[in-house]
């Protein structure tokens, strides 16, 4: 896979305030490749978490793992993620 996120390993996911969340895209280093806002309010599940998943796919990246989703020394919720193909 080549392109913005061929390097990608993690996704993390940040809540802005007022149910308003964050989806950024980082690589083995923990370095940001990219930033996206999401159309979705609410809770993070059963309202933002499957939402998350579907906007992965369409920037070309899965979830690794049967249960991913852990939250981090921040209070984010991370996943590891790998390219899809």
């Amino acid at each position: 896979m080549t392109g913005r996120f061929a390097t990608a390993r993690w996704a993390v996911v940040t809540e802005q305030g007022d149910g308003r969340w964050q989806l950024s895209v980082h690589d083995e280093a923990d370095d940001e490749l990219g930033t996206l806002g999401l159309g979705v309010e609410g809770s993070w599940d059963p309202d933002v978490e499957p939402h998350v998943a579907f906007v992965l796919v369409q920037l070309g990246l899965a979830l690794r793992g049967s249960d991913p989703w852990r939250e981090d020394e921040l209070g984010d919720q991370r996943a590891p993620v790998l390219p899809l193909g």
